[in-house]
């Protein structure tokens, strides 16, 4: 069988929000999903420690904003987490996530479950600290050249000299 019509024909379920028809896609293309978890990490994964309710928050506005015809201009970090939480407060969020079939959310949530194991397992791990190294390592470098300048040499020299004759 050879397969020459790759166009998709992606259904979708009409949900109220207050009297808005909202359009949710029941299937989302791979590399949309690809840049959902691609956002996360440049929005999130730059930090010491994992903000999780950031994180959670960011994860189910880019769900509602690539599943659904709700158009959000801003990409600013801090206006999607109003955007979240504005949708969240008026209960939008839970009906949206709803009209999307259980398979397709749970792989979402599969994806994200992954995405975050990940990072906390590389953030741990010794290409972390090579990472860290490499990222500060110059600046460490310069920090002991400059300690090394204001070290008395000498008196180091007499201090071991006296240690010496003492033993």
């Amino acid at each position: 069988m050879k397969i020459t019509n790759t166009d998709l024909n992606i259904k979708e379920e009409v949900v109220m929000l207050g009297d808005k028809k909202v359009l949710v896609k029941q299937y989302l293309e791979t590399d949309k999903k690809s840049k959902i978890f691609k956002a996360l990490g440049d929005l999130c994964f730059g930090e010491q420690i994992l903000d999780q309710p950031k994180i959670d928050a960011l994860f189910n506005a880019f769900i509602i904003l690539n599943y659904t015809n709700i158009e959000f201009d801003s990409r600013d970090v801090y206006e999607l987490l109003k955007f979240y939480d504005y949708m969240e407060s008026n209960d939008y969020t839970s009906l949206i996530l709803q009209a999307i079939p259980e398979i397709e959310y749970n792989a979402l949530i599969g994806y994200y479950k992954s995405t975050i194991s990940d990072y906390n397992r590389f953030k741990v791990s010794t290409l972390a600290t090579f990472a860290s190294m490499v990222e500060y390592g110059p600046e460490l470098m310069e920090k002991i050249s400059k300690l090394s300048k204001e070290i008395d040499m000498d008196a180091i020299k007499t201090v071991a000299n006296i240690s010496t004759k003492m033993n």
